[in-house]
């Protein structure tokens, strides 16, 4: 991941983490029971650039996946996770992007 990627993610709230073997995602908790978000490319390698499709997915405290959505971009993720205050209603807001973008 190049550093501006990286500092585009850090201002949104992401953190870097590493996932599994010598692999790292972005992270960021959602809730208080522990329950988070991790994004990654298409596939599930940290994004190389801003323009190329990104993937966040919800997993329980548990790590149990719960959903996810594409994005193709990280300028198209921003616009939607910027346009919401709180975790919950970003979260609602990408459910809604995509139920309205599946195929």
């Amino acid at each position: 991941m190049n550093l501006a990627a990286q500092e585009f993610y850090v201002l949104l709230g992401f953190e870097l983490t590493d996932i599994e073997d010598d692999q790292e995602a972005l992270f960021m908790e959602t809730d208080s029971d522990g329950s988070y978000v991790l994004l990654t490319n298409e596939d599930g390698d940290l994004p190389a650039s801003l323009e190329e499709p990104v993937v966040l997915a919800l997993y329980s405290s548990e790590g149990a996946y719960q959903w996810s959505a594409t994005f193709k971009t990280s300028h198209a993720f921003k616009m939607l996770w910027t346009s919401r205050e709180r975790i919950e209603d970003k979260l609602n807001a990408i459910l809604a992007h995509r139920t309205s973008n599946e195929i």
